[in-house]
């Protein structure tokens, strides 16, 4: 994650904590990426103002949406082939299979589905204004190449039937 992602996962924490709820929601993950920072900063059109606010749960961790926004991030950023997990992938995530009043409440302030996915085009698998941190922990540069090497396990197969149907051909034609 670069150091922007890394500050809007603090800052949904910051959000839920000064809310008094238990768990960090949609809501609170939206109102962290709506204050202008990193590559997500040119889109934000309204003043920042408070998201929709769910109920309160007992402990202060993800809730399933947000967890499910967070998975679908990185596998945003595994399809372009980026090297890192960017706000604007978190962003893509939350508006693509987000809450409605929360991606409601985004599109309302200039990030809507298709302004994010220009911001995707326009930057590819490069970091834009984002910072890497310096040196990703072992385990998140093993996390990372597992979960790149399981969402391209058809290119190996694909790879592999032509080798085979190549050498088949070869060996029942010769060379």
């Amino acid at each position: 994650m670069t150091t922007d992602a890394r500050s809007v996962i603090l800052g949904t924490r910051h959000q839920a904590a000064a809310a008094k709820r238990g768990q960090m929601t949609a809501s609170d993950l939206a109102a962290a990426l709506a204050v202008p920072t990193g590559n997500t900063a040119a889109l934000w059109t309204a003043p920042t103002a408070e998201p929709p606010s769910p109920g309160s749960a007992p402990h202060l961790r993800f809730d399933r949406t947000v967890r499910t926004v967070l998975d679908q991030a990185a596998r945003v950023a595994l399809a372009q082939r980026a090297e890192h997990i960017g706000t604007e992938h978190v962003l893509a995530a939350l508006v693509r299979t987000g809450p409605p009043d929360v991606v409601a409440w985004l599109a309302e302030r200039g990030a809507d589905a298709g302004a994010v996915d220009d911001l995707l085009t326009r930057l590819g698998a490069d970091p834009g204004v984002e910072r890497l941190p310096a040196e990703p922990s072992p385990e998140e540069q093993r996390s990372w190449e597992r979960a790149r090497a399981a969402g391209f396990p058809y290119v190996t197969v694909a790879v592999s039937i032509v080798i085979a149907v190549a050498l088949f051909v070869l060996c029942v034609w010769g060379p």
